[in-house]
């Protein structure tokens, strides 16, 4: 399994774990939601990150055949 298949792998179940935990948070501590939600934002942040690291560089196709010509001459 690549780095990116494991990113995108991970993306939802970190994602809701987070959310679990905030609203764990907010409903055992005195620390309410609307004080936590940035660190989803910081979840989100952090797994497109390490998605974008794992995408290989852009490598360019090939050039097609000069004008006036095609493949089968």
């Amino acid at each position: 399994m690549s780095v990116a298949e494991l990113a995108r792998a991970l993306r939802g179940p970190v994602t809701l774990i987070a959310v679990g935990v905030l609203f764990a948070v907010d409903h055992f501590t005195p620390i309410k939601f609307r004080q936590t939600w940035p660190a989803l934002l910081i979840v989100f942040g952090l797994m497109t990150l390490l998605g974008r690291e794992a995408r290989p560089p852009y490598v360019p196709p090939p050039p097609g055949p000069p004008a006036g010509q095609n493949y089968l001459s």
